[in-house]
């Protein structure tokens, strides 16, 4: 997308603010990536951090367009560094392959189109809710 004849001047990077932007769609599977501490660039060096690079599709009042974030601005739309997203989708993913039995209804409402979870109990012996691995790696990092 060109951003000419957005009032931009000069050999300076164009700068675009529409009066208001929705967010119709992110990428979450690759968010981010490991970047050296001290200049931000990707690398693998010994000790790097993980940054942002979130994609997302943005939508005007007459387009939509994708949208790079990189670590400032995703972590003030977040609220938290891309390592602790990061862990945050870990523990979701403690989730997949989880055998469980499911109590199902047909949906109730017009237009509605998956089936409703009316119960759900899981079947491992020693089973945690995800919620208690977040406390559990939050009770590690914060102490």
């Amino acid at each position: 997308m060109s951003l000419a004849g957005c009032g931009s001047g000069g050999g300076a990077a164009a700068t675009w603010t529409p009066p208001y932007c929705t967010i119709v769609a992110a990428e979450t599977s690759d968010f981010s990536y490991l970047s050296c501490p001290t200049c931000g660039r990707a690398c693998g060096g010994p000790a790097p951090a993980r940054a942002y690079r979130l994609l997302l599709s943005v939508a005007t009042h007459d387009r939509v367009f994708p949208v790079v974030l990189f670590d400032r601005a995703a972590r003030a739309l977040l609220g938290c560094s891309a390592d602790e997203l990061a862990r945050l989708f870990a523990a979701a993913d403690a989730l997949h392959g989880e055998m469980c039995r499911l109590a199902l209804r047909e949906p109730t409402k017009d237009g509605a189109e998956h089936l409703r979870a009316v119960s759900v109990v899981p079947l491992r012996d020693g089973f945690r809710p995800v919620v208690d691995t977040l406390r559990t790696l939050y009770s590690r990092a914060g102490g």
